[in-house]
């Protein structure tokens, strides 16, 4: 027996589109080396510092990307 429907396949939304799905990957891969160097990183300003000094210039780091990030806050 045939179906009566008439369907047909619509690809559009599928889940799985391949270029997206491969710059999602890659983009997840790039963010978690970022995490992974960034805990590096403050472990061993803390090992090497200690942590109150690894504090002091945790902070410091944080207030310059604040204001390279919004330029428009950066006063000269």
């Amino acid at each position: 027996m045939s179906s009566q429907h008439n369907t047909t396949l619509n690809f559009s939304h599928a889940p799985y589109k391949k270029k997206n799905n491969i710059r999602n990957v890659d983009r997840e891969i790039k963010m978690g080396e970022f995490r992974l160097r960034y805990v590096q990183l403050m472990r061993d300003a803390h090992l090497t510092l200690g942590s109150k000094n690894a504090n002091i210039l945790i902070k410091e780091a944080e207030a310059i990307w604040e204001q390279l990030s919004n330029p428009r806050n950066t006063v000269i």
